[in-house]
């Protein structure tokens, strides 16, 4: 299965998942200044909005980023980014809550590439095999990211070099994600 697909399943999963948990979409905190197509209904009392996931129209491509960075991203890196605006999804996987991370607009898009170029920057620097973030867990500093001249999907500390395989591929890392 495609990552597309497998993220429009992951998505949707996690939606029915929340709806039948609390009998409302996700919610986020709302920004006037920060709208989204994902954007559901009204402004609740403490400030938050529901969402749903919605397809990038077009869809966005981390290409020129890769040539600008010299490097050859995974396809599906950009399958993973581009394809739909959401919040986060929360899941388990191998005894790890994390937060996989999408755009939530157009603006969210491009400020993800800067941020990715300031990691693979670091990466560099520190002398470093080249990661891309892809989620957060729930240690502060642990990061879920991609190992670019594999592309496996690995932990790594902030700073550090990964350190644990998670799955050998972005496909295979959304397959074994538990909502």
């Amino acid at each position: 299965m495609s990552v597309v697909l497998l993220l429009e399943h992951l998505h949707h999963k996690f939606i029915e998942n929340t709806l039948k948990n609390t009998a409302k979409y996700p919610l986020i905190v709302h920004d006037e200044q920060w709208p989204s197509p994902c954007e559901l209904g009204e402004v609740d009392e403490q400030g938050n909005i529901q969402w749903q996931g919605v397809r990038q129209q077009p869809a966005g491509s981390l290409n020129d980023l890769a040539k600008a960075l010299e490097l050859e991203f995974p396809k599906a890196l950009s399958e993973l980014y581009g394809h739909m605006y959401g919040g986060s999804i929360l899941a388990s996987i191998d005894g790890h809550q994390v937060e996989l991370l999408q755009a939530w607009n157009t603006d969210d898009f491009d400020m993800l590439q800067q941020n990715i170029t300031g990691h693979v920057l670091m990466k560099r620097k520190l002398k470093q095999p080249e990661t891309v973030f892809i989620g957060l867990t729930d240690q502060d500093d642990l990061l879920v990211s991609v190992l670019i001249h594999t592309g496996e999907v690995c932990l790594e500390h902030v700073g550090k070099k990964t350190h644990h395989v998670l799955a050998p591929n972005i496909e295979s890392f959304l397959k074994a994600l538990e909502i």
